[in-house]
């Protein structure tokens, strides 16, 4: 069976696979997330002498463009993390273990995943192509190395939130609940998608944004399942924003943080410019090797 290692996480969600508790849990996730987020601003609010909507104005609207803004927006989505696992215990009665698999083959995936994902991206940025005319300097090298460790913690609470609510907990309660791995694998990939919807972008490209997410979530979820933990999906999507946020940075993105700048913008995507497809093919073929190395 291509996917026996999901077999225990999918046994856990199996103690209580009711739908609406899939449902509430997922609403308390939401709700303890933005509480969380109220807290931070009441304490802001407290220390800056001002009221806790203009505080909870800052925390929320801060500009992903400088490097602060940029680690507070990581730092907001990491809050999910915490909020899934209580959202979990008391709703489904789940521990830690039980939505990220087993700690040491977590670890050992997720340094495996990163590893693949970040040597094949260096391998790919060492290939002059017509694409680097349209990357630039975006930071002092001095100013990024010193980001760069609150960036990586950021960017591991951010990846490892999303990956533990819609891996660990979505995607192991839905297959509770559907044998097909076609829904359970599907759907929180497109809920994944759906997350990353953003207003602010034209319309095309809000959408086609969304679809290489979805399609993003459907290999992390896939990852999950043959090896029987997060820490593959965790590792690929570490390493993945790791280059984007602090490598080369695109604009209409997290910018703040990238020693380089892609000029090009995230317009691009829309357009499946061949760059875009052969980024695409790259996902795919990392996304492959780290199967066949964790098979």
């Amino acid at each position: 069976m291509a996917y026996a290692r999901f077999a225990p996480m999918i046994s856990a969600a199996a103690r209580r696979p009711a739908l609406w508790r899939i449902i509430a849990g997922i609403l308390t996730a939401v709700f303890l997330l933005i509480s969380w987020l109220f807290t931070i601003a009441i304490a802001l609010s407290l220390t800056q002498e001002t009221s806790v909507f203009a505080a909870l104005g800052a925390i929320t609207g801060g500009n992903p463009a400088t490097p602060g803004g940029a680690i507070i927006f990581l730092l907001i989505v990491g809050g999910l993390g915490l909020s899934t696992l209580l959202a979990a215990r008391f709703w489904q009665g789940r521990n830690t273990a039980s939505l990220t698999g087993a700690a040491p083959r977590t670890l050992r995936h997720f340094v495996v995943a990163a590893a693949i994902t970040g040597g094949i991206a260096a391998i790919l940025m060492l290939v002059p192509t017509e694409r680097d005319g349209a990357i630039e300097r975006n930071m002092d090298f001095g100013l990024w190395l010193a980001w760069l460790p609150f960036a990586l913690f950021a960017l591991a609470a951010q990846t490892g939130a999303e990956e533990l609510f819609f891996r660990g907990y979505l995607q192991s309660q839905v297959a509770a609940r559907f044998r097909s791995p076609v829904v359970w694998l599907v759907v929180p990939a497109l809920a994944f998608g759906a997350a990353h919807y953003s207003p602010t972008l034209p319309p095309d490209v809000a959408i086609a944004y969304v679809g290489f997410a979805a399609l993003f979530g459907l290999l992390a979820g896939d990852l999950t399942a043959r090896t029987g933990s997060i820490g593959a999906a965790w590792g690929f999507h570490f390493a993945n924003n790791t280059i984007a946020v602090t490598i080369i940075a695109v604009d209409g993105t997290i910018t703040g943080l990238g020693l380089f700048r892609s000029t090009a913008g995230i317009e691009e995507i829309a357009d499946l410019s061949p760059w875009i497809l052969a980024d695409l093919g790259a996902l795919i073929f990392v996304w492959w090797l780290i199967r066949r190395v964790l098979d």
